[in-house]
């Protein structure tokens, strides 16, 4: 109990040092809170891309990419080369590009355009604020998320409808989303799209990966 006394009068008997280590203490801890905050949410946003698709069980790229938000295009045949391998159910193109749209009072905006595989659409969004996915199907169709709406048209609350030009051509708004946040920051999403190249196999995932590797190879 002397000791237990002592140690307590030696932490709290000189009140400067007593709040100097408390907040020394709290501010550490603060920093190791913030750091692993900023790590986890690094993580979740270099993997939004990937975690939204979720039909996919594996996914074909070129060699050089190092991130979902930097694609290298593919060539075409690469596909029936990928659907030829043992133990692949299906596969499907996916295309990932950046691009400019133009809203109606003339602004320019950076957005990221996903394009799907008309015929099943396995990629679009599956969380949905406004719409519905054969929605996309439509012509001049692209879906926006929610925050990209916001940025498009500050101001207005979402909805369906609104036209904007895109590769100069007419593009309506035919869903809104609730994407995952990603580096490349807001996106839009529309059909016929070609380039990387995205697959699922029936069996398990690493054991397609190996053939597909040695298909290639």
């Amino acid at each position: 109990m002397g000791l237990l006394l002592l140690a307590l009068n030696i932490l709290i008997g000189d009140r400067a040092k007593c709040l100097g280590m408390i907040f020394g203490v709290a501010f550490a801890t603060l920093l190791v809170v913030q750091q692993s905050a900023i790590f986890v949410g690094l993580l979740a946003r270099a993997g939004a891309a990937v975690r939204d698709v979720q039909e996919a069980d594996l996914w074909v790229m070129d060699p050089s990419v190092r991130t979902v938000d930097e694609p290298r295009p593919m060539r075409d045949t690469v596909l029936a080369r990928v659907r030829g391998v043992q133990g692949v159910a299906w596969a499907v193109p996916l295309f990932r590009a950046a691009a400019t749209l133009r809203t109606g009072d003339g602004r320019q905006v950076s957005v990221t355009v996903v394009g799907v595989d008309d015929a099943t659409t396995i990629g679009a969004p599956l969380r949905l604020m406004l719409g519905q996915r054969e929605s996309l199907r439509a012509p001049y169709a692209v879906f926006v998320d929610v925050d990209g709406y916001a940025r498009l048209f500050p101001g207005t609350a979402p909805a369906l409808g609104a036209e904007l030009e895109l590769n100069d051509r007419r593009a309506v708004v035919r869903g809104i989303t609730l994407s995952s946040p990603s580096f490349a920051g807001r996106r839009g999403r529309r059909s016929r799209g070609s380039g990387g190249r995205r697959r699922r196999g029936d069996g398990t995932a690493r054991a397609d990966a190996r053939r597909i590797r040695a298909r290639f190879a």
